[in-house]
């Protein structure tokens, strides 16, 4: 009998520190993108940190600059900061509408070593890229990073951003970035308000000009999974309550990696991976059309099926890698006027999906 009491003591242990890990690996949600919520589950100690793999100097193989007036030796690289002791990744940028010479940047900003995230960068340049001034801490104060840049046709530089309670926020400048007032585009969803994306509607004949458009992936709360939308009418000072506009595509587990841009009459195209199961590759581009400013999105729809990105299939760099898509609309009022554009990384020929080529 003791010694039927000791092993069924030994199995209840057993089975106690395995509902003890499960359950700490089911506080850990691994759809997230987010860079400083990675660094909350570290200080958490619900995963280990990754290992400081050094990375080999990069080798230049491209072009050189040569040119009488040009300032820059070497190479056309251009660093937005000397400060050694930051990282700047996931970078943003936009170019002035009134002044192309004048260039808006954010990235992800952390020290190095990296012990906390600063949040989105702020850097700017007024001669088209040669120098560049600004500050390596969060625009609009600390945030949580995912930086979004955008410049409206009144001057104003906007950073978007996942807010210090993983909320979504949005910096304005009317200084051209020298200083900085932030405003809350939508509260915490209940986990995180994830990969985010923001964009400006800048077309002149656009009924909609002016107005300030933000979407990411709400985890956690009534939108769990899905993509969700905001809109601002009033320069990025007030938003409108989140909607949800990814539903009709019904992904098996979840859509991410927004992008937004606007047509020449103010059409509002959204666009994002479809993850159809999870861990896995993106398997879908979807997206969602508004005709009313934003106000109100008909039923999204999937434009391409099958296809294989890379999240997890990765690459063998030492990077995190995605599928997430990018996308632009021609407003030149040229004989393209409305085409829409839409690329992503993928495993070979979408539809074929193989092969070495992306």
């Amino acid at each position: 009998m003791p010694k039927v009491k000791l092993w069924l003591s030994f199995i209840f242990i057993v089975l106690f520190l395995a509902s003890v890990s499960f359950s700490q690996e089911s506080r850990v949600d691994t759809r997230i993108w987010s860079i400083s919520y990675w660094q909350k589950m570290v200080q958490a100690g619900l995963i280990e940190a990754p290992e400081n793999v050094p990375v080999a100097p990069a080798q230049f193989t491209g072009s050189t600059i040569k040119a009488r007036s040009v300032l820059i030796n070497d190479s056309p690289d251009v660093p937005v900061t000397t400060d050694p002791n930051t990282t700047q990744s996931e970078n943003s940028i936009f170019v002035n509408p009134l002044d192309n010479n004048k260039v808006l940047n954010s990235n992800n900003s952390t020290p190095y070593p990296v012990s906390t995230v600063y949040g989105t960068s702020g850097f700017m340049t007024a001669d088209g890229g040669l120098t560049w001034t600004g500050q390596v801490q969060g625009t609009g104060g600390p945030n949580s990073g995912d930086p979004a840049t955008a410049i409206d046709l009144n001057g104003t530089y906007f950073v978007g951003y996942i807010a210090d309670n993983s909320g979504q926020g949005v910096a304005r400048s009317y200084d051209e970035g020298q200083t900085w007032t932030h405003a809350q585009v939508a509260p915490n969803p209940g986990s995180l308000a994830d990969k985010n994306h923001m964009w400006v509607d800048n077309s002149p004949a656009s009924p909609h000009a002016g107005n300030v458009y933000s979407s990411w992936t709400d985890f956690g709360g009534p939108h769990d999974s899905e993509i969700v939308f905001s809109r601002s009418t009033d320069g990025g000072i007030t938003w409108s309550p989140r909607i949800e506009i990814s539903t009709a595509v019904n992904a098996g587990s979840h859509n991410q990696g927004v992008n937004i841009t606007t047509g020449p009459n103010g059409e509002v195209y959204v666009f994002w991976a479809i993850y159809d199961s999870w861990p896995s590759d993106e398997s879908a581009i979807g997206m969602a059309v508004s005709t009313d400013g934003g106000a109100t999105f008909a039923p999204a729809v999937r434009i391409i099926n099958n296809i294989r990105g890379i999240r997890n299939s990765e690459t063998s760099k030492n990077m995190r890698v995605a599928s997430f898509p990018s996308a632009a609309a021609d407003i030149s009022g040229g004989p393209r006027d409305g085409w829409l554009y839409v690329v992503w990384a993928n495993i070979g020929v979408p539809g074929i999906n193989s092969g070495s080529d992306m």
